[in-house]
């Protein structure tokens, strides 16, 4: 190869080399430039520091580098917070929701998918479409035209039953423009909140103040009527006027039972600031309770035998609240059925974890129809008695429920009319929730 034909070819490769280069180069600013325009470009894009021989183009790279390094830490920061805020909302009872302008969902917490949603799966589908309830989005619909928080709440058709009891469902729903838009979309959030419990407590509570009323006025009234009597001078024979101090006493006592167990409900309904902590044996409360019975006992002509399985009954709870469960049971028993030769058994039994009290007795029973109603606040089966008899309070079922209630326990009652009743009590062997010191 002559000189001029090694001029030529080294100039042919020197060529090549620069098309090599210049297409390399292209590509690798190519790359850097569309990671830049890409709005979720992150992470690091390999360049060839080589080809980039200007100090200018290196420093180049070498910033574009380093902004999107810090996107991509950015990124995963804002993934690690939405994730962390994700889990908190998924916490709340409240339905919580984001939807955008067209009422799109963009984002539901657990609550709101499990609880208050119609379909599964809410996110990306319209509000209508996941509550199928209009009101709700007129809600939304007037947070958005207003840019004001507004809510309302409302009486849902369906119902549900808790413990028994038929309960018609309330629902809030208030919803607010977003402050800042979510993913630069405006929108608002929407809560939704459960309201039945507590529009069934304060009927519970309002019921109670009524029936409490109506059951205090009657012994008042019979208790004054015959006062009335007396005062005005129309009884003359002692005999009667006895009779009447009598009436007049049962009732007095009557009244001042129904104060002393609406006191006891009242206590229980803040148990956790009441109730004490405390070693005790069981079938030593049944037994006192018993034998505190004994005159009512003999009275109707029964018999109560306390059964005891096991040599250990000891249980750590509140010794005061079961003293009247097993008083109130019993109770209950001899009241509730007037025929003599009635038989009630205690029977305590245990596992390695748990109590099991049963009140069992072979009277008239309970009728099917009132299973579900025998621990409302004075609900009674047996309601034909006569003007001299006296009632029961109607309270001591209730008192029995909201005490092994205290206690984590539970209560439930069966029964065969005219065979047998059984109050079955299953509670922990150290049950108290929380005690004062």
């Amino acid at each position: 190869m002559t000189g001029s034909e090694a001029a030529i070819w080294g100039m042919g490769l020197a060529l090549t080399g620069l098309v090599i280069y210049h297409v390399r180069l292209r590509g690798a600013i190519s790359r850097l430039t569309e990671s830049l325009r890409n709005p979720d470009g992150c992470g690091r894009v390999d360049v060839d520091h080589r080809l980039l021989t200007p100090g200018f183009i290196r420093e180049l790279a070498r910033q574009i580098q380093a902004e999107l390094q810090d996107r991509s830490d950015r990124i995963a920061r804002q993934s690690v917070q939405e994730r962390i805020t994700e889990s908190m909302l998924d916490q709340f009872d409240d339905g919580f929701v984001v939807v955008d302008r067209d009422l799109r969902i963009l984002s539901a917490n657990r609550a709101a998918n499990e609880t208050f949603a119609r379909v599964s799966g809410i996110t990306g589908r319209t509000v209508i479409e996941a509550f199928l309830d209009h009101r709700i989005v007129d809600v939304v619909k007037r947070a958005l035209a207003d840019e004001a928080k507004t809510g309302e709440t409302f009486r849902l058709e369906e119902i549900r039953t808790i413990n028994g009891e038929r309960m018609e469902r309330y629902l809030t729903a208030e919803a607010a423009p977003l402050p800042l838009p979510m993913h630069g979309v405006p929108g608002a959030w929407l809560i939704l909140r459960d309201e039945s419990e507590r529009y069934h407590v304060e009927q519970i509570r309002k019921d109670f103040v009524a029936n409490a009323s109506h059951e205090i006025r009657t012994p008042l009234s019979i208790i004054i009527g015959y006062l009335e009597n007396l005062s005005d001078g129309n009884v003359t024979d002692v005999q009667v006027a006895r009779r009447f101090y009598g009436v007049m006493d049962k009732h007095a006592q009557r009244l001042a039972r129904i104060v002393e167990d609406m006191l006891t409900i009242s206590k229980l309904e803040g148990a956790s600031a009441t109730l004490r902590s405390e070693v005790f044996d069981l079938a030593e409360s049944a037994a006192d309770m018993v034998e505190h019975l004994r005159t009512l006992i003999v009275e109707k002509h029964a018999s109560v035998v306390l059964q005891s399985e096991g040599a250990d009954q000891s249980i750590t709870g509140d010794r005061f609240y079961w003293d009247q469960i097993f008083f109130n049971l019993i109770e209950n028993a001899l009241k509730q059925n007037d025929k003599p030769g009635l038989l009630v058994k205690v029977r305590l039994s245990s596992t390695d974890h748990e109590h099991i009290v049963e009140v069992v007795d072979n009277g008239v029973g309970i009728p099917g129809s009132h299973i579900p109603h025998v621990f409302k606040r004075f609900y009674r089966v047996e309601r034909s008695h006569s003007q001299n008899q006296v009632k029961g309070t109607g309270l001591g079922l209730s008192i029995v429920k909201r005490a092994v209630e205290a206690h984590r326990g539970t209560v439930t009652v069966s029964s065969k009319p005219g065979q047998e009743t059984i109050f079955r009590i299953i509670v922990p062997k150290s049950g108290v929730l929380s005690h004062s010191a």
